[in-house]
């Protein structure tokens, strides 16, 4: 399993969320194989940028399996979601992370990205949805 229950305080999305996910063109969803098996995946979402115009695509999630991690799977599933958003025609792709992440900065420097700041702090609303 690429993502593990413990690792999302035991929350993961339905066969059915995902399904929806799939369906709606403004969700990208990547899972990078080794044979037959998932290996990593990143999940991302395109909406319009209401300040600068064009579309945006926040980079969500993106996740490698421990064994395969330091292997350029991580910056291969980036390259790839690079690619629809150009012939999607979006203008930027947004991700953040911690600081102290030094693997996922790598690997966000490593296919094109810039630093944008130096600091993060992340905030959660909790709907009951």
């Amino acid at each position: 399993m690429i993502v593990a229950e413990e690792n999302r305080e035991g929350s993961l999305a339905s066969e059915l969320e995902i399904a929806q996910g799939l369906a709606d063109l403004r969700c990208y969803l990547f899972v990078a194989e080794e044979g037959s098996d998932p290996v990593g995946l990143l999940s991302a979402y395109r909406f319009p940028d209401v300040v600068a115009g064009g579309e945006l695509v926040y980079l969500y999630d993106i996740e490698v399996h421990i064994g395969h991690r330091r292997k350029g799977v991580g910056a291969t599933l980036i390259r790839s979601l690079i690619e629809c958003c150009e012939r999607d025609r979006v203008r930027r792709i947004w991700a953040g992370t911690d600081v102290t992440n030094m693997a996922a900065r790598r690997t966000f420097e490593a296919t094109g990205a810039e630093l944008e700041g130096e600091s993060y702090a992340e905030y959660e609303w909790e709907l009951e949805g």
